[in-house]
């Protein structure tokens, strides 16, 4: 599965619903949540970039607040690689039965 053509939002999707049915695939997340994304997705993020999971408790939630770039601000040479790339769209679900044509891929070898 290649990270590209997947947007931040479905890789998040992806992520907590395997922890919520993986006990395993959550306990890999905790210990070591950008290993366990790469393996996932089998692909490398950039080593800018870091990850960190926090789990909520019953009397602690978290809300995600997004980064915003700024109006005008200008994409850095890093950034502007990143989504260069473009789209692939050479894979179909339009053979697939059942899961509504959905993609979904859990990979054991992250424990």
């Amino acid at each position: 599965m290649a990270s590209e053509s997947l947007t931040r939002e479905e890789i998040e999707s992806i992520v907590l619903d395997n922890a919520a049915k993986h006990p395993q695939y959550r306990s890999a997340l905790l210990a070591n949540p950008k290993k366990t994304i790469e393996t996932q997705l089998n692909s490398t993020l950039p080593e800018n970039v870091s990850v960190e999971v926090l789990q909520e408790t019953p009397s602690k939630i978290f809300i995600r607040l997004p980064y915003v770039v700024s109006e005008g601000a200008e994409l850095s040479d890093e950034d502007l690689e990143q989504v260069a790339g473009g789209k692939d769209d050479t894979y179909t679900c339009n053979e697939s039965i059942g899961g509504f044509n959905t993609r979904n891929e859990f990979s054991a070898s992250v424990f």
